[in-house]
């Protein structure tokens, strides 16, 4: 009986002693994945954390500091399988303005990948054709809206991100309340809000907002909150920044004396710790302008341009040229004034001319690049073809091989002919684009005009009309203005389109000495929503004071008239001339021209077969048999 007992109590103990050594080879694996899987998530923390470091102020660093920082995480192997590799090399090639670049690195993420890294990707993706300075087209502003909706469903550490973006995209679109509840949504989503150089930044955003909305009570608020977030920080660039907000204060309430005080303290600053930059010099001859220091002005707005032109900065010189212009004209100074104009037309050109250039590069850069990955890929696929060709018999060899290359070759052959029939159709399209868009811009800046409208300044000089000498060329100004700019959109406000249609029509009123009056309704229809191509109208009305008022016995009239139906904006542009009798060789010529280029721009604007744009004339429309009528029909764009 003991014997058994022992034997029973033997047994038992090997049992539980076989037990324990298989739970313990059981466990051992499911430990050590534990413990590995934590050791990775605490790496893509460390690399989420040094991302967030870099983007919280949007504050770009040198991308030496990028490449060292990928140096040491490569260290680690768990780095290059991550994803985050490419996120940083992205980061790295945006700061070198490598932007074809950026895009092939996040192509290597695609596929199955964490939400944060599908944020990042995106913010990149965007990022790279994002602008601070111009605004911001509709395509763009929706793929924003759609990663900010993504990063928020996902809950991501990166959702700030895309608020910033659309903060500044609502700026520049002049839209200043959606900017402010923007910026707020990004400080309230910042997950270093606590930061006093984020708090900081946040005010500054503000502060920015608040000047464009008027608002003097939140402005000086505002100021006071930067003010103390700038003395938390204990920097001293960010301290002295606060005088180029007192300047904005001061202007924005008037007191442009302490304007100018303060942003000769902040332009001193930037100057002696050699970090001038062009719109310092801006700011400061503007403040210049405003107290009617007129040379000081003009001073600093030359040595602004020369600032640019030295260091080829990117910003846009019209800023200069109009103000110099305008402090020339006030100090009477009206050649100069004029030589000024003369550099802001040449300047466009040159812009203009650079742009088509960058196109045309862009477009051979790309063709490159793709002819690249194709070689690539097919090098890929014929290594992978000759790897499972050699293990095989030889009869099969040859066989396969024939059929495997001749198969990838008539792909190729098949690809490439496609991709160059794409390519030629897409250099056509955009070819026949900027021949139109240098048509018609030739065709709304007439020389013929310019040289009247100078050798009408002129007159008005010559005969001491200073006071009307300086009125013609404010919206002589204008004029050139409008065109060098609204021509740059695709689409402009009604409102704009009106306002600038004004401006000329009352400039060839001085020009003509009030042969005419005219009229511009337009009813019940929001002007600022609805969207119109820029000069699409100007034309017509510049044929109708050229030809159909010439020589009258009786006072002309111009009117022109918006409406709105349920899916179309109509405008008619009529007048009471001669019509064909006065001057049908002429006139017809020239209605013909800008009636085809119109034609031509409407076509391509609205080549939808749902969105359908027409042009009438009627010349003779009226009892009398006189008059010419023109009717525009075009589907109605709205703003967002």
């Amino acid at each position: 009986m003991t014997q058994n007992l022992e034997r029973f109590i033997f047994c038992f103990l090997l049992f539980l002693l076989m037990v324990q050594m298989f739970s313990c080879h059981q466990n051992g694996p499911q430990t050590s994945k534990n413990n590995k899987e934590q050791e990775d998530n605490s790496l893509t923390l460390t690399y989420q954390d040094t991302l967030l470091k870099y983007l919280s102020l949007q504050d770009f660093k040198d991308q030496t500091i990028i490449t060292k920082k990928v140096h040491e995480f490569g260290k680690d192997q768990y780095f290059n399988k991550s994803g985050y590799n490419w996120i940083f090399l992205a980061y790295s090639y945006l700061l070198q303005d490598k932007i074809d670049s950026i895009e092939i690195a996040l192509d290597y993420l695609d596929g199955k990948v964490s939400p944060d890294l599908r944020v990042l990707k995106d913010y990149f993706r965007i990022r790279a054709n994002f602008s601070f300075d111009h605004v911001t087209n509709i395509g763009t502003m929706e793929k924003m809206i759609d990663a900010k909706e993504y990063a928020l469903e996902n809950k991501s550490r990166f959702s700030f991100l895309f608020f910033n973006l659309l903060a500044n995209a609502n700026y520049r679109r002049a839209d200043y309340r959606q900017a402010l509840r923007d910026n707020e949504s990004w400080y309230s989503y910042h997950p270093n809000k606590y930061d006093p150089h984020v708090a900081q930044a946040y005010q500054e955003i503000k502060f920015m907002q608040y000047i464009e909305l008027h608002d003097d009570n939140k402005l000086k608020e505002t100021l006071d909150s930067c003010k103390y977030y700038a003395n938390k920080t204990a920097d001293s660039a960010i301290i002295m920044r606060m005088y180029n907000l007192q300047s904005q204060y001061f202007f924005s309430i008037g007191n442009n004396r302490k304007a100018v005080e303060a942003s000769q303290m902040y332009f001193n600053y930037l100057s002696s710790s050699k970090m001038l930059n062009s719109y310092a010099y801006a700011n400061l001859a503007k403040n210049f302008l405003n107290n009617r220091q007129i040379d000081s002005a003009i001073y600093y707005f030359n040595a602004g341009l020369q600032f640019i032109r030295t260091h080829k900065s990117k910003q846009n010189k019209l800023f200069y040229y109009q103000n110099l212009q305008l402090a020339y004209a006030l100090k009477g100074d009206y050649e100069q004034a004029y030589f000024t104009l003369d550099s802001a037309y040449q300047d466009y050109k040159n812009s203009i001319k650079n742009i088509e250039n960058n196109r045309i590069n862009e477009i051979n850069t790309r063709y490159e690049t793709d002819k690249k990955d194709q070689a690539i890929k097919l090098l890929k696929t014929t290594n992978a073809f000759n790897y499972q060709i050699m293990v095989q018999q030889r009869w099969i060899f040859v066989i396969l091989f024939a059929l495997i290359f001749s198969l990838a070759f008539f792909i190729y052959y098949r690809n490439k002919q496609k991709l160059l029939t794409n390519i030629n159709q897409r250099i056509i399209a955009e070819n026949r684009q900027l021949i139109l868009e240098q048509k018609t811009r030739q065709n709304q800046l007439n020389p013929h005009f310019i040289y009247n409208a100078i050798a009408n300044l002129q007159g008005l000089i010559s005969s001491e009309q200073k006071s009307k000498a300086n009125q013609y060329l404010i919206l002589l100004s204008r004029q050139i203005r409008d065109i060098l700019e609204l021509n740059r959109e695709e689409y402009i406000s009604l409102d704009q389109e009106i306002k600038s249609l004004k401006n000329y029509i009352l400039l060839q009123q001085m020009r003509y000495q009030d042969l005419f009056d005219f009229e511009i309704e337009s009813g019940n229809i929001d002007v600022d929503d609805v969207m119109i191509p820029p000069m699409l109208i100007q034309p017509f009305v510049e044929n109708a004071i050229e030809h159909a008022f010439k020589n009258l016995d009786y006072r002309g009239y111009l009117q022109i008239l918006f409406s709105q139906t349920s899916d179309q904006l109509h405008i008619v542009v009529s007048d009471n001339g001669r019509g064909v009798q006065s001057d049908k060789i002429n006139a017809g010529h020239k209605t013909s021209l800008s009636q085809i280029i119109t034609k031509e721009r409407l076509e391509l604007l609205f080549n939808d077969l749902k969105q359908k744009a027409t042009i009438e004339i009627k010349p003779n429309y009226r009892e009398d048999n006189r008059g010419y009528r023109v009717e525009i029909h075009i589907p109605l764009v709205f703003t967002f």
